[in-house]
């Protein structure tokens, strides 16, 4: 788990709350919409795509995101 620093941008961003909030609603209907989009065979693409989304909604809520590249590991 990686924890947001003071100086981060994500936790720069998480200050304009409403915007936030607009932007976790729409990415969770785009989420919603992908995962009703999900079929047995063929869909690592989608299935890729709603982690990362579900990934940017965590960030801009302020909790912890599971992201190997933000704390320079890989």
């Amino acid at each position: 788990m990686v924890k947001l620093s003071n100086t981060s941008p994500l936790r720069k961003a998480r200050k304009d709350f409403s915007g936030n909030l607009i932007r976790t609603n729409i990415l969770q209907q785009e989420i919603n919409y992908l995962k009703s989009r999900v079929q047995e065979t063929d869909c690592g693409h989608i299935i890729t795509a709603i982690g990362v989304l579900e990934d940017r909604v965590k960030a801009l809520k302020g909790q912890e995101i599971d992201d190997p590249f933000l704390d320079g590991g890989a």
